[in-house]
């Protein structure tokens, strides 16, 4: 009953196009290739959804604005400090790790894949540079297992997680990234496996204008700009991005452009904050998912949007957020122009998913503590001429050679009581959650925290969570991959314990963790097999311990950042070959220090010189097949990156070198990444 009402649901959202569309894009479709169609069908889509949000976004503000507000009230809300973002999925428990704009400014970063990698708990395997494509994982886990929010709202891609760091994000919009375990965030309904982390953008809303552009190795170039304009009680900002480079090797070229706009208003008792955001990346996939057909290349278009409200009562908070993904995605296994495809090749992937929800939850003052309840309604969707089931509705009609699609649709309610009692804090949350494809489940968390003073902080957390398969686990099948529909979700029980001391010039955090993880999703083969299979591993449990220390100055060494993380994953997995679970980093360590020269001889002033290094150790467990054939271990690599910065008045020079000694190594197995490179630019603010 469930799957049929998903299923009419999601063809339902994909009946969007008239019939006339429809007829246009049946004769399209017999006198152009499916590549064309599917851009067509793509870009259409995305025209219309932006049209009607861009509307909706900037006629909602105009409506309140035009509501008679007493300014006294006005000049008060200029004056208060709003320390969390409307939509944070913060709730007590403070992020395992927060990186603020701050922080970012100490380090060598150019794009958000660059940030990520700096935290010592998480894994950042990238393929392609200038966010193209990157895996990300934390403690173990794999990439399919990682969360990713964009101003708290889940923007996780349900078809595979290699397309979760597609928003339309730049790195100069970025005021702080939190990296969050399970315990954090099921009090805000949202269940994750290993973690997430939520990237938090544009969140200071004082008028200001923002611009970056730079050049380097590769043809590599980039130019950002933002901009935040207040409108009585509103803000509105919108930031455009476009970066393009030939490539570090054959077949590595990229496009990228972007487009964010938001209106956020912060109120006495209403806050709101709406965010749109669309992003086309077309970029060349040099070997990317196979050794034996290097010639690939791949063209992503993404539209985000949310509207997210707070109602702040006298003894109550109601937190709602309603929000949207559409992603297109085309795969080219031979790149047109390029490769010659193999006679067995019967076309390109292409795939158009779409995600959506509403989530609400109520915190009320009960009793000495706080209690919260509240639901989520999340579908997922996609058609395709790869993944999901033979079909003949909506975008699947025939002639079109979209023949497949799928869709799920998951309800779930949550609830928790947080207690203070002196130093004490204690929390426990449940969710009960309904998927129409595979039934019930649960998650739950517990987390005691104690403040013995102001400056340490001990917490213990449990949590006991659960994640759906992708579609690509569920329905891919390629000359040497085929998924496995009758996957089962995959569950997880963990244990953290973590110590933190602060000062306003010093921190130091100590974490240690074990998670046993159930039924684990992979895709393996046994070494003497081709073919690649989706499933559900007996056990894979993970134990490690991290540790991170910062420290900050007014001398000739401004600040220090030193981390490090060790993990050791134990699993039965029967003699398979892993490109995923068993591949995973062992040691990480990083090292940042940021340094004023001019200090020496007391003259900042005059020559306000600023130099940063990164220095990070990675040791990866696990094998990969080179292009010989032969079993080739990751083993470790030392990078090194460096930048020198130069701040005149509104504008600040800088010259970057990122892999500063030129080291070769692989992040995924027969992916090599670019030695040593080099961007100069340039920022104004």
């Amino acid at each position: 009953m469930y799957g049929q009402i998903s299923h009419r649901f999601g063809v339902f959202r994909f009946r969007r196009f008239t019939r006339a569309r429809y007829a246009a894009f049946n004769s399209l479709h017999r006198v152009v290739n499916i590549g064309r169609v599917a851009s067509y069908i793509a870009d259409c889509q995305l025209r219309k959804s932006v049209g009607t949000l861009v509307g909706f976004m900037f006629s909602v503000p105009l409506a309140l604005y035009a509501q008679s507000e007493d300014e006294s009230d006005l000049i008060e809300l200029r004056s208060v400090q709003v320390v969390a973002p409307v939509a944070s999925v913060q709730v007590s428990a403070e992020p395992a790790v927060l990186l603020t704009a701050e922080d970012l400014s100490k380090h060598t970063v150019s794009t958000l894949s660059d940030v990520v990698a700096l935290v010592a708990g998480v894994d950042m395997r990238v393929r392609g540079v200038g966010d193209m494509q990157g895996d990300l994982s934390m403690r173990g886990g794999t990439f399919d297992q990682m969360l990713v929010l964009l101003n708290g709202i889940n923007l996780t891609d349900a078809q595979t997680g290699h397309h979760n760091l597609d928003i339309p994000v730049d790195i100069s919009m970025v005021e702080r990234v939190e990296v969050l375990t399970p315990s954090m965030l099921l009090s805000r309904g949202i269940v994750a496996f290993c973690g997430a982390i939520n990237i938090v953008v544009c969140e200071v809303c004082r008028d200001r204008i923002l611009a970056e552009l730079y050049g380097g190795s590769c043809g590599t170039a980039k130019v950002s700009a933002l901009a935040t304009k207040h409108a009585g009680t509103w803000a509105h900002t919108v930031s455009a991005t476009y970066g393009r480079s030939d490539g570090y090797m054959e077949n590595t070229d990229y496009r990228l452009a972007s487009l964010y706009l938001q209106s956020v208003r912060r109120g006495e008792r209403h806050n709101w904050r709406l965010q749109l955001g669309g992003q086309a990346k077309d970029f060349g996939s040099q070997a990317f998912y196979s050794l034996s057909y290097p010639d690939q290349f791949e063209s992503t278009r993404t539209l985000t949007a949310s509207a997210a409200h707070v109602y702040r009562g006298d003894a109550m908070r109601v937190e709602s957020a309603v929000y949207g993904r559409l992603h297109s995605d085309r795969f080219e296994l031979f790149r047109e122009g390029v490769a010659v495809p193999a006679s067995w090749y019967a076309g390109h992937n292409y795939h158009l998913s779409d995600i959506g929800g509403l989530r609400s939850r109520l915190v009320r003052g009960v009793g000495r503590g706080l209690a919260f309840v509240g639901f989520e309604v999340r579908h997922e969707g996609i058609v395709s001429n790869v993944l999901g089931e033979p079909s003949v509705y909506g975008l699947c009609e025939p002639p079109s050679r979209y023949d497949h699609a799928s869709s799920r649709l998951s309800q779930s309610l949550f609830g928790g009581y947080r207690l203070s009692i002196d130093k004490l804090t204690f929390e426990a949350n449940l969710l009960g959650g309904h998927n129409s494809m595979f039934g019930f489940d649960y998650g739950a968390s517990a987390d005691v925290v104690w403040r013995p003073s102001a400056q340490w902080r001990v917490s213990v957390a449990a949590s006991r969570t659960y994640r759906l398969p992708s579609f690509t686990d569920l329905y891919y099948r390629s000359v040497n991959q085929m998924a496995n529909p009758d996957l089962n979700a995959e569950h997880s029980t963990a244990l953290e314990l973590r110590t933190e001391y602060n000062t306003s010039a010093f921190r130091l955090l100590a974490t240690s963790y074990y998670r046993a993880g159930r039924e684990i999703i992979d895709w393996v083969r046994l070494p003497d097999a081709e073919l690649w299979y989706s499933m559900n591993h007996t056990r894979v449990d993970a134990i490690g311990a991290e540790l991170m220390a910062s420290w900050k100055a007014a001398s000739f060494v401004d600040a220090v950042d030193a981390s490090y993380a060790f993990c050791t994953v134990a699993q039965d997995a029967g003699g398979y070959l892993s490109p995923y679970v068993l591949d995973y980093l062992r040691h990480k360590g990083v090292l940042t220090v940021a340094l004023v020269p001019s200090r020496l001889f007391e003259a900042e002033s005059a020559f306000p010189l600023r130099l940063k290094g990164d220095i990070v150790y990675r040791c990866r467990e696990g094998n990969y097949i080179g292009a010989d054939g032969n079993l080739t271990p990751y083993g470790d690599v030392l990078l090194v990156n460096a930048t020198a910065e130069y701040p005149l008045r509104r504008l600040t020079l800088f010259l970057q070198f990122h892999n500063l000694t030129n080291r070769s190594y692989c992040d995924h197995g027969g992916v090599p990444q670019p030695g040593i490179t080099f961007l100069v630019g340039l920022r104004f603010k």
